[in-house]
């Protein structure tokens, strides 16, 4: 994350924690970056594909996936299933 071990000792949970998360974020603007790419590269050539490909036909994240209406349902009543 470009920190030195003795600064992140230095931080609070909660500091770190958003460290932490800006990290993440800042590797899935890099994948989400890369697959709009492919993206446009697989729509140009052509004739390899039938039908326009989205960047999300390539790779979806967990918060891009749809959730189904039982499993949202189980979720509301507190069942992880």
């Amino acid at each position: 994350m470009g920190m030195a071990p003795s600064e992140a000792k230095s931080l609070t949970l909660a500091q770190l924690e958003a460290v932490f998360r800006y990290g993440l974020e800042r590797e899935k603007d890099e994948w989400r970056r890369q697959r709009w790419l492919a993206a446009v590269l697989v729509n140009i050539s052509g004739k390899s594909v039938k039908k326009v490909v989205t960047e999300t036909d390539l790779l979806k994240f967990d918060e891009e996936k749809k959730e189904s209406s039982l499993r949202a349902l189980l979720r509301s009543y507190g069942r992880n299933q």
